[in-house]
């Protein structure tokens, strides 16, 4: 059984709607999917202590962690409460850490590979999605890796590297179909703020 857990702030005020269509996207994906347990913890309970607790079910097993909330380069934040910052990172030993907040990646996801996290997939900058009616094309893209390696044998670099080639794919349609130049470039620019760190070989056996 791989144990994967997710975090969302659909109470955020500015993208609460943005988060939540992200959180379905994946736990729609994620439900075709056998042998996977799912946990999640929306905004308003969204606390380092209910976090703690949720990750502490796992009976020290590996698992995956997904946070989709605001953040800088060294927390994960919702509108109530600060849930991963520099010193809860001991308990996301043995995970993917995947997080779509941004900056996250600058020391947030350094310092957790430092504390035996096995992977980090997340963003090195801030990014956008502030174009409402394209919200379902920016998390299908953001979303794209954890997806494929979640329901494949790649490691996290084939599966990282599939989800930029996705970007590229959804961009050139964009440029191709549409006028929506301003999407375009939110695309690129969040594209190219993707980074892994940690084991690149990792794969979904190893969490079996």
């Amino acid at each position: 059984m791989i144990n994967v857990f997710i975090t969302y702030d659909d109470n955020d005020s500015e993208l609460g709607d943005y988060f939540e269509i992200s959180f379905k996207d994946i736990k729609n994906a994620l439900s075709q999917i056998d042998n996977l347990e799912v946990k999640s913890i929306r905004g308003l309970d969204c606390t380092e202590n209910n976090v703690i607790e949720m990750i502490s079910s796992f009976e020290d097993s590996p698992f995956v962690f997904v946070g989709l909330s605001h953040g800088n380069d060294s927390q994960l934040i919702t509108e109530n409460d600060v849930y991963v910052d520099m010193n809860n990172l001991s308990h996301f030993n043995k995970s993917l850490f995947y997080s779509t907040a941004c900056n996250s990646a600058v020391k947030l996801g350094k310092e957790l590979i430092e504390n035996r996290c096995y992977s980090y997939v997340g963003f090195n900058q801030v990014t956008y999605a502030t174009h409402d009616e394209f919200y379902n094309i920016y998390t299908k893209c953001e979303n794209y890796c954890l997806k494929d390696f979640l329901s494949s044998n790649n490691t996290i670099e084939e599966s990282f590297n599939k989800m930029l080639a996705y970007f590229d794919e959804q961009i050139h349609l964009l440029n191709d179909e549409s006028d929506e130049i301003l999407v375009l470039m939110e695309l690129t620019d969040n594209r190219d703020s993707f980074v892994l760190l940690g084991n690149k070989e990792l794969k979904m056996t190893d969490f079996q």
